[in-house]
């Protein structure tokens, strides 16, 4: 029982400590979302749901950049997978244990379970463990059964630490300028009629369209200009808050 209560300790204390890190980053970042359907404010609003599918190296970004705003994440069961789903659940969002592999169809009737209690979705199609930008089939099952919109989200950084990962994780460094794309959405209509490896296909190039779309936007963000920011909560929208 000790070893089990270590283990379950020392996962916490890095959480936190991980939180508070993250948190202490994000406070100098300077976050844009290029969202012409402003998604987010429709989902702090409690009026909307969404799948959105970004490369797993970005997870910080949009974690932070999204926080505080109802998303289930799905999370790997191995032993890492308990310190990120404390950092997680400490920015708001619901945490799903699961494997693409071994497991996948319960990840999957889990995730379909809390979007059916009105949780959004927040998927790395290359995630957990890779290989880096591939497409796991499972997710297209996912959207193509939740009926909610895809939409492929584009993440540029200017200043960033890569890790030597196999995803190779993108921290950004304190005061760096990071772009949000959120793309146009693949409706469930569209998926009639189309075998799943198309669909992998198509999601992946989306996704790369949106992170070339992301890169040409930071090249044009002047360095002077302070971004339009948000805060996701609805009573206190205004210019000038980070999310």
């Amino acid at each position: 029982m000790m070893p089990l209560l270590h283990r379950r300790l020392h996962f916490w204390l890095a959480g936190a400590l991980g939180y508070a890190l993250l948190r202490g980053a994000r406070a100098t970042w300077r976050i844009k979302f290029i969202d012409p359907a402003d998604c987010g404010v429709r989902i702090a609003r409690g009026r909307h749901q969404i799948i959105v599918a970004f490369w797993h190296r970005y997870l910080a970004c949009t974690m932070c950049g999204y926080r505080g705003l109802p998303f289930c994440v799905p999370v790997s069961e191995h032993r890492d997978g308990e310190y990120i789903a404390n950092v997680m659940e400490r920015h708001g969002y619901l945490a799903v244990r699961g494997s693409t592999t071994r497991g996948a169809t319960r990840l999957l009737h889990a995730l379909l379970e809390a979007m059916g209690q009105g949780w959004s979705c927040a998927i790395t199609p290359d995630g957990p463990r890779g290989p880096r930008y591939g497409v796991q089939p499972g997710f297209i099952l996912l959207a193509r059964r939740s009926a909610l919109p895809l939409h492929p989200l584009g993440i540029a950084v200017d200043r960033a630490w890569v890790m030597n990962s196999w995803d190779a994780f993108v921290v950004p460094k304190p005061r760096a300028r990071i772009v949000i794309v959120v793309d146009a959405p693949l409706l469930p209509a569209e998926f009639a009629g189309r075998s799943v490896q198309d669909l992998c296909a198509e999601l992946k190039a989306r996704i790369f369209q949106a992170d070339e779309r992301a890169r040409r936007a930071l090249q044009q963000w002047p360095r002077g200009e302070r971004p339009v920011l948000y805060d996701w909560n609805p009573q206190r929208r205004r210019k000038g808050l980070r999310p």
